[in-house]
């Protein structure tokens, strides 16, 4: 489950089976297939929560090697994981392994006890790129015109990319950053980023916002229980909104990983106005990272939206998914504040260049409109954040 700001279609039709399945999931999908099969048996429902208000049914289902999937679907639908077919109908929102044997779990409740989330796990790329640009910071990152600041203009390459237009410019130093203090994840899901953060960055703070109640109360499911870890609080409501009520400079890295639809970011959440309200929000030196399909045109007003406020965007890739979602980040005027180094995470440190970060050129947008609110954000419709 994932927050959203103002999204064009209603919960109803959002987590009704859609027709297209986004590239992961249907890969992830397409492998559950394979492994019910040949098994007649229904898979065990752990939680299983309706949130009529929102026309959502949120469940949590374990298979035998002990992998939690979160569903979600219609409140009126009441089938059960029980044939092959059931898992082309639905729509998988993530999974998480857990460790050890486990003691079961019971329809409507699980213990956060009872899953060791196998956080060394994290399989998809835009999941590893975005955790990674938590933790890395270029060394220049204050210019728009990034390859003019180092002296090498007349030694850009061009890369084309869908949609885009990329600057490669000599060797770009990136480093591992002081050690966040304060994190902020839009989108709870099946909680892979935020066992991940806080298995790594345990002596930080993690804010997590999420929309739908049923998806929070699902979080011990896969081992994220906020009663058990002072460092962690979950919040049900919209992540934008949420954001607006925190004091400036608050976060040292904040991460959207909220979708709409069609599995892209939600429209509030791609606007000039979210932009320059998230830039606020960040310390010196912060970073702002989301994942956007690669759709043309409206990936190039988001683009826009965000150079406009930010005045820079750097593109990663999302491995097992390039050419159809690209990750983008900016960062905060300003140096990280001193501290202890983060020790260099050797997953975070492969992901990161597996990203192949790049800086956007500002000049392929040129003419392009950054999306603003009173077009895309229908915001009074939007549920509001619990403080």
């Amino acid at each position: 489950a994932k927050a959203e700001s103002g999204s064009s279609s209603s919960s109803s039709s959002r987590y009704r089976t859609m027709p297209c399945l986004t590239t992961w999931a249907r890969l992830f999908t397409a492998a559950v297939f394979v492994r019910r099969a040949f098994s007649s048996e229904c898979s065990t429902v752990l939680f299983d929560h309706t949130d009529r208000g929102l026309d959502v049914r949120t469940l949590v289902v374990e298979d035998q090697s002990r992998d939690r999937v979160l569903v979600l679907t219609s409140s009126s639908d009441a089938s059960a994981p029980c044939r092959p077919e059931w898992w082309l109908e639905h729509n998988p929102q993530g999974s998480i392994r857990c460790l050890g044997q486990g003691a079961g779990g019971s329809s409507g409740h699980c213990s956060a006890a009872d899953c060791e989330a196998d956080t060394a796990r994290v399989e998809l790329g835009y999941v590893r790129t975005m955790l990674a640009s938590a933790l890395f910071v270029p060394e220049q990152h204050d210019m728009s015109a990034i390859c003019i600041e180092l002296g090498c203009h007349s030694r850009i390459r061009r890369a084309r990319l869908p949609a885009t237009l990329l600057e490669t410019a000599p060797k770009l130093n990136w480093l591992a950053r002081p050690r966040p203090k304060r994190l902020l994840v839009i989108g709870l899901g099946s909680a892979t980023m935020a066992t991940w953060l806080r298995k790594t960055l345990p002596d930080s703070h993690l804010d997590v916002v999420e929309l739908l109640p049923g998806v929070v109360a699902a979080a011990p499911c896969f081992g994220l229980d906020p009663k058990d870890d002072a460092g962690l609080k979950l919040h049900v409501g919209d992540g934008r909104e949420y954001l607006s009520r925190q004091a400036d400079g608050h976060f040292d890295a904040i991460l959207v990983d909220a979708f709409d639809k069609n599995a892209s970011a939600p429209a509030c959440f791609r606007t000039i106005d979210f932009f320059a309200l998230a830039k606020r929000k960040l310390a010196p030196g912060g970073a702002l990272s989301l994942n956007l399909l690669s759709d043309g045109p409206s990936t190039l007003r988001t683009l826009a939206a965000m150079d406009t406020s930010f005045g820079h965007a750097w593109l990663g890739e999302a491995p097992g998914a390039q050419g159809l979602q690209t990750v983008v980040t900016a960062f905060a005027a300003g140096r990280p504040a001193g501290g202890a180094k983060a020790d260099v995470v050797p997953a975070a440190e492969e992901w990161f260049r597996a990203a192949r970060y790049m800086p956007l050129r500002t000049e392929t947008l040129r003419g392009v409109q950054g999306l603003q609110d009173a077009a895309e954000c229908r915001h009074s419709d939007a549920v509001a954040a619990v403080p």
